[in-house]
């Protein structure tokens, strides 16, 4: 659809993630600036009208009830999102766990994956491919479950989905190959589903990961 209403759990950035849109995009048609709170049942546009769009040419200016609002969330617990530091150079990216690509990235049809999966030892470590900071650790996105989504900078998001033990919370800095998550130790269930997403669009990470393998 067009919007969307917050739930409880939800970020910026997971909420982008599902619709398929730069997180920068989404910020900017709901008028949205640092630290890009958000409440539950706050609904969000998901698109781009004519209205909207004239209205966010103007700056938005601040009111007693947006100041009441932001003064709500705070109280509910919510928190500014960390940016990561400042990148020396481009990003260079590692495999989040040791183990054999069980199926790779496909655009379209029946073998559609916007993303890689890897079988990987039981309970093995999932790392961070590279630094950034965590912007999203929960259970909420269908077919994501235990999913970490890892912000790097303005352009690029990792996520790490499908995890039995959960090792940082939203918010968390991350170094590259710090620990993120273990797999389950259970005969099921030890496959990381791992995805890039460029300005918002899925690519395969076997572009950009080291080449030989996981």
């Amino acid at each position: 659809g067009s919007r969307y209403t917050v739930q409880k759990g939800d970020t910026l950035y997971s909420i982008a993630w599902r619709a398929g849109l730069n997180w920068k995009t989404l910020a900017s048609l709901n008028g949205l600036g640092p630290p890009y709170r958000i409440q539950p049942g706050q609904v969000l546009r998901l698109r781009a009208t004519p209205s909207k769009a004239r209205a966010s040419s103007s700056p938005a200016q601040s009111s007693p009830k947006s100041t009441a609002s932001r003064s709500k969330v705070r109280s509910a617990g919510a928190s500014p999102m960390p940016t990561p530091p400042p990148l020396k150079g481009p990003l260079r990216w590692a495999w989040p766990v040791s183990g054999r690509v069980e199926r790779p990235f496909s655009e379209s049809g029946a073998a559609l994956n916007k993303g890689v999966d890897i079988q990987g030892a039981p309970g093995s470590l999932v790392r961070a491919a590279a630094p950034g900071v965590v912007v999203y650790a929960g259970a909420g996105l269908r077919g994501y479950s235990a999913l970490i989504i890892v912000k790097h900078d303005d352009t690029w998001l990792s996520a790490y989905a499908h995890n039995a033990e959960s090792l940082v919370k939203e918010g968390a800095p991350v170094a590259a190959g710090a620990g993120l998550a273990r797999l389950s130790r259970g005969a099921q269930g030890q496959r990381l589903h791992f995805e890039l997403r460029r300005d918002g669009k899925p690519i395969d990470p076997q572009s950009v990961l080291p080449k030989g393998g996981a």
